[in-house]
């Protein structure tokens, strides 16, 4: 018998990576994929950035997402939203963005809102979130969000494009400077612009339509994503 027939060999147990979707996480130092499972996000603006930041959350892991948008599906939105496709055309954002996040990842709870968030949306839907992501494409949209965030106590990400340029901003209750502090007298201009007569025959600015790409909203996204599971931590 030899040196090496003598030694006991211990058991090997290969486990499969496949058998766990979310196991390279793991590799990251403070990652804690149970609490992202039980974590809730609510993300509001379901168009370019919107789509982004839905699939990453859901590729993620995150357990709950709901996902609030008052628009409906056009042509326009399928050169830069990741999760319609042609036959989605006329449908509600959130209704179409939720069956694709089921099918992404079955393991993700998902509900929708659909409503305008300045005037029908109320503050029990944001008790219900961890944490808050804007993917928005104006002010007053974006100030709802700050106070009902505030109200409830809850950390958001706001997140713009316009062209090849973006913006991720997180704002936290209590540790800081919030999004209407931050607003200039130019802002609170183009935000009141939105109701006045002069305005009519600018169709595009009334409508919020800036110029943007599926690259820009890709990048902004994944950082507001990124943040939002930060603080979820």
């Amino acid at each position: 018998m030899t040196e090496s027939d003598a030694i006991e060999q211990a058991p090997i147990v290969i486990t499969d990576p496949d058998s766990d979707r979310y196991h390279t996480f793991g590799y990251i130092s403070w990652w804690q994929q149970e609490v992202v499972r039980n974590a809730t996000a609510l993300v509001v603006g379901a168009g370019a950035i919107g789509n982004e930041v839905l699939k990453n959350l859901t590729l993620m892991g995150i357990g709950n997402i709901l996902v609030a948008d008052f628009d409906t599906i056009e042509d326009g939105n399928l050169s830069r939203s990741v999760l319609f496709r042609s036959s989605d055309r006329g449908r509600r954002k959130v209704d179409a963005a939720a069956e694709r996040i089921k099918e992404l990842n079955p393991d993700v709870k998902v509900k929708t809102w659909h409503g305008n968030i300045n005037f029908e949306m109320g503050l029990g839907v944001f008790r219900h979130a961890d944490v808050i992501i804007g993917c928005l494409d104006n002010r007053e949209a974006r100030l709802s969000i700050n106070r009902f965030a505030y109200s409830v106590g809850r950390p958001w990400v706001d997140g713009a494009i316009q062209e090849l340029m973006g913006i991720v901003r997180t704002f936290q209750p209590g540790t800081g400077a919030c999004y209407e502090c931050t607003l200039t007298d130019r802002d609170y201009q183009l935000i009141n612009l939105r109701y006045s007569c002069p305005l009519l025959a600018r169709e595009n600015i009334l409508q919020g339509k800036v110029p943007t790409t599926p690259t820009s909203a890709s990048i902004v996204a994944a950082f507001e994503a990124q943040e939002a599971l930060k603080l979820i931590h």
